[in-house]
């Protein structure tokens, strides 16, 4: 097993840990933001710096990647991609038939279907890379 499949286990373990854990932070986030935007700022805070720290270790773990793990990481990011969009158009028509044009959308709605879109497109991801390692291996 390759440090490519292994990250795709990881991630695979951490999406399911986060799914866990995404309900009550979601409604702890709608608690808090209740009491005005700036309580959030420290959260914007911790999470563009989460976001960036885990961007620079993905560009150090990418120069490590031989030629035909890098084509395969390209080709399920490609895909990853592709689902998240599809995901948010489809569920942003389906909220709108459901709940029609001129009912308002509580507004916690938004970073939940974005959340699920991202928990959505890291488990495509993973998933692909370890088809693609599958496929190689029975084909050898």
């Amino acid at each position: 097993m390759n440090k490519l499949e292994k990250r795709a286990w990881g991630n695979i373990g951490g999406i399911i840990l986060c799914a866990i854990i995404a309900r009550p932070g979601i409604w702890l986030m709608v608690i808090i933001n209740a009491k005005g935007p700036m309580v959030m700022v420290p959260f914007w805070i911790g999470g563009l710096v989460g976001g960036l720290v885990s961007y620079l270790h993905n560009i150090k773990q990418w120069a490590k990647l031989d030629e035909r793990e890098k084509e395969i990481a390209t080709k399920a990011n490609a895909l990853s991609r592709c689902v998240f969009v599809l995901f948010l158009y489809c569920t942003s028509f389906i909220i709108f038939f459901v709940i029609g044009a001129k009912n308002p959308v509580p507004a916690y709605i938004l970073p939940a279907l974005f959340l699920s879109g991202l928990f959505l497109m890291v488990l495509v991801r993973s998933a692909v890379i370890l088809l693609q390692f599958a496929k190689e291996r029975h084909y050898e």
